[in-house]
């Protein structure tokens, strides 16, 4: 965001900073298995060189990629030691050895929203030199929108390289909008007049027509934030870095988002990621806009989904002359400043986001890539139909503000959105009283006055 652009953010500050806030080069393209080349034909010399790197990631992550790092240590005889935590103590864990330079790490796996910390503060290595020292490019394979998610601020080079291509996607049953007769909403308003159609006809049998989140904080925030956005405001102004809460436009979107409320299962007002996702495949809601791959893969999973062959995603909707915008929560791969062995670090970073490396990974482990080749690719989308919408909404993909302080104010708006979805507060008291919030942090950062 606007607070630092054209500067680092300082060290005090990202330490202080508790809240969880919240690109590659050449390589070449998908190759049959049958005539596959080894790593040393495909990347050169370089990958043979042994010795050993740490990379530090979540734990599922590590479960996840185990053989594949088992199989780059026995090809190239690189080591690859693994630090692991979750979620929480991976951003701690990182937050004191990049910013302190200790050299534990030499890669790490990045949250897309902590970007604008580490990369903005400097304390990753930027790749963009060390591709122009080598005389490549960033491959034009990756999705461009994905790929911009590893620099911050815009044009200081990439600090970070996506290799989990998750994008909040629009899902809908197709065999519900049928039988109502209905189009893909394309406006919210669409969607509220689709939505009150479905439950009316439906509520009664147990179908609800739309799907939220409404618990406090992270869920209430996320699930509001691609209306809000679809009403042409997003939470910070990108010019002036001024909350944008107490709007004409946000204040359409709370009523909006409030009206849907209506529309959806009892108890939303408690429903997080796993019972929204839950809801859609087990066939109790029709319609939701805060999808994610993790639960479609649940959708597409016959033991568990009531909704296979029924189920479609695409972009977010958006008010007339809004441009559409999808959510990322991609993860990245960057290299500390302190790294000890940036050439062998880069040179894993090369190969575990190519092509091949990436269509294994969403062959085998079902995570999503961050290609188009690899997106598209026949094999792929056969496995996994819904990745031809989740291509569709990447190339609309737009992160969560880019701010150290996000994490901060996503507790605070997604409070208040919360609270006025269990009708403890009116929507515009919960929009007057989050930007108030949001701008005293804001001052007390010293990004306004």
């Amino acid at each position: 965001m606007d607070e630092t652009r054209g500067s680092k953010v300082s060290r005090r500050s990202l330490l202080k900073t508790t809240a969880v806030a919240g690109a590659a080069v050449t390589a070449a393209k998908l190759t049959p298995a049958a005539a596959a080349p080894s790593i040393k034909e495909r990347f050169g010399a370089k990958f043979q060189s042994g010795g050993e790197i740490t990379f530090a990631l979540s734990t599922g992550d590590q479960q996840s990629i185990q053989p594949l790092l088992d199989e780059y240590t026995t090809t190239t005889g690189t080591k690859i030691n693994t630090a692991v935590s979750d979620y929480a103590g991976l951003y701690t864990n990182l937050n004191i050895t990049l910013t302190q330079a200790t050299g534990a790490y030499d890669v790490v796996s990045l949250d897309d929203p902590w970007m604008p910390q580490f990369a903005g503060g400097e304390f990753l290595v930027n790749m963009t030199e060390l591709m122009d020292k080598a005389g490549t490019k960033p491959d034009p394979d990756f999705v461009p929108e994905l790929l911009a998610l590893g620099e911050f601020p815009t044009g200081t080079g990439l600090r970070g390289i996506p290799w989990v291509g998750n994008v909040q996607v629009y899902a809908w049953r197709t065999d519900i909008l049928e039988e109502m007769e209905s189009t893909v909403p394309a406006t919210w308003d669409d969607v509220l007049t689709l939505a009150t159609k479905i439950t009316a006809a439906k509520g009664s049998s147990g179908l609800y027509g739309f799907g939220l989140r409404g618990q406090a904080g992270n869920p209430a925030a996320t699930s509001f934030l691609p209306v809000l956005r679809g009403f042409g405001k997003d939470l910070i102004d990108p010019d002036t870095s001024e909350p944008n809460l107490e709007t004409p436009e946000a204040m359409a979107a709370i009523d909006l988002h409030l009206k849907l409320k209506e529309q959806c299962p009892p108890g939303v007002e408690n429903v997080d990621h796993a019972t929204n996702g839950t809801n859609l495949y087990s066939g109790i809601t029709a319609m939701s806009a805060d999808i994610w791959p993790d639960q479609l893969l649940k959708a597409y999973d016959p033991t568990l989904s009531k909704v296979i062959g029924k189920l479609e995603v695409g972009g977010e909707p958006a008010q007339s002359g809004v441009k559409p915008a999808n959510m990322t929560g991609n993860w990245l791969l960057g290299i500390p400043e302190g790294s000890k062995n940036v050439e062998e670090a880069m040179a894993f970073i090369t190969w575990f986001t190519s092509a091949e490396t990436q269509k294994k990974l969403i062959m085998n482990n079902n995570i999503p890539a961050t290609r188009t080749s690899v997106l598209s690719d026949p094999e792929a989308v056969a496995k996994l139909p819904f990745l031809t919408g989740m291509l569709a909404a990447a190339k609309n993909a737009l992160p969560r503000p880019r701010t150290p302080y996000y994490g901060a104010m996503e507790e605070i708006y997604g409070r208040y959105v919360s609270e006025a979805i269990a009708g403890q507060i009116s929507g515009e008291d919960a929009m007057k009283k989050a930007n108030a919030e949001i701008r005293d942090l804001l001052v007390r950062e010293g990004v306004l006055k």
